[in-house]
Formats: structure tokens, sequence, C-alpha cells
């Protein structure tokens, strides 16, 4: 299968004030022969910082459905900005109030092995909203959209054939996204939680290839792919067939 590129017409990097990571997952090529829907489903990082101007362009978007991925903490320190835009919320945080924000893990093979070793079944519930959204434009997001949003992201698009080489270029580009000024804002933000001295700030922004290639190969290895592990925490074929309905053309 080979790689898609935007079509004439549609970017899938937005800009879109207040976001750093905001992006259409639509133009890559699908299982036999379909390519995911542009304006259907967006990546972003978190939504607080949106101005008049951002809002207007998701009313325009017809935006319906945004499922945040964030725990409570997080919502509570920065609530999305998104009044007016006349959508609907789905709070599926992934680590249920087992995330100590105060105690960051920094070791991201570590965060992903545990992600998907043992909160598969939450995982699993965002790509079910994903699935159940139909038409609806919809964003999935985090606070950054890199971790959390990228394994969801991840794992939709493999659940309806995208090829492992675009869904990891995908998920790399928000290292590029995030440098510059959203990494300088987060890592002040880490400091005054105290982050460890000699840490590496790259850390903060990093989505490195290769682990995200060694987690989808995980999951082949351990469920026998991505189908198989949304299946064995919670989803059901009809809810597979009804996520490429929604997703691809």
């Amino acid at each position: 299968m080979t790689s898609t590129l935007p079509a004439p017409g549609h970017h899938r990097r937005l800009s879109l004030n207040g976001t750093y990571n905001f992006r259409d997952l639509g133009g890559f090529a699908a299982a036999d022969g379909a390519i995911t829907r542009w304006n259907k489903l967006f990546r972003s990082d978190a939504l607080h910082r949106l101005d008049d101007a951002a809002r207007v362009a998701l009313r325009e978007r017809n935006l319906a459905l945004v499922i945040d991925l964030r725990e409570q903490q997080e919502l509570d320190e920065a609530p999305s900005a998104l009044t007016g835009v006349g959508h609907r919320v789905l709070h599926l945080p992934v680590y249920e109030g087992t995330l100590d924000l105060d105690n960051v893990n920094f070791d991201l093979a570590v965060v992903y092995r545990e992600m998907v070793g043992r909160y598969g079944a939450r995982l699993a519930r965002a790509v079910r909203a994903i699935a159940a959204s139909g038409d609806d434009p919809t964003i999935v997001h985090c606070t950054a959209g890199k971790d959390r949003t990228g394994i969801v992201v991840a794992l939709t698009l493999a659940a309806v054939g995208v090829d492992q080489r675009d869904i990891v270029a995908d998920y790399a580009m928000t290292e590029i996204l995030l440098a510059g000024d959203w990494t300088a804002m987060m890592i002040e933000k880490m400091r005054t939680r105290g982050l460890p001295e000699g840490i590496d700030h790259h850390v903060i922004n990093a989505s490195p290839a290769g682990l995200m290639h060694a987690t989808l190969e995980s999951i082949t290895d351990s469920h026998g792919g991505v189908r198989e592990y949304l299946l064995a925490h919670g989803m059901t074929a009809a809810e597979l067939d009804d996520l490429r309905a929604a997703l691809v053309v």
C-alpha cells in the first residue's frame, strides 16, 4: 500500500488559533482501495487557548463531537474554550484518576507499554466513540495530542487498514509541531511540579517513530493485530464495521 499525501484543496496540518498540533486525519489510503475522509476526524492538543476565530472555524467545519482523553485534573486546570461551537463532549479519560500528574514517567516506552497493556478497555472505549460518531466531524485530543491521542489515533487508523508507515509518520509529526513555544510552556509548567534535574527536555515533546512502530508490533505479537486487540478489549465486529463506515470512502 502506498503512502497518501493530502489531495489538492486539503491540508492535514490546520492552523487553528490556540493549538499547536491540530490535524485532519483525512486522505490516508486504507484497506480495499478506500481513503480516510477529510473533515471527519481530527487530532489535537488541548483546546483551552482557542480564540473567537478558532471557534468560528470549528463551527464552519460543523464540529459535532469532542472526545477528551484528559484526566479530571487536566480539565480543571485547562477547560476547553469551545463555548458556542455547538458540539457535544465525551470525557473519556484513559487513566481515570490513576495518573499522577506530579510524578510523570518520562520513559515513553514504559508509558506506552503500560497504556496498551493495562488500559486497553479505555483505549477501545475511545475508538468505539469514534465508530459511533457516524458522519459527525469529531476531534480526539488530550493535553499534547501525542501519547494518549497518539495511541487512540494509531489504533483507529490501523483498524480501518491504514498502512503502518502512514500511521507512524503521522505520529512522528507531533514532535515537530510541538517544538518551540508549546514545549517551552510545558517545561515551565513541569518546573512548577518539580521537573527532575537532568531530564532531557526533548522527551516532553518526543514522538519517536520507532516507538510507535514497536507499539503496533507488540500488539500484533500479543493479539494478532489491532482489530483483534480492540475486539479483546470490548469492541464488537459490528462496531469495527461502523468505524470503517464512519472514516473511509
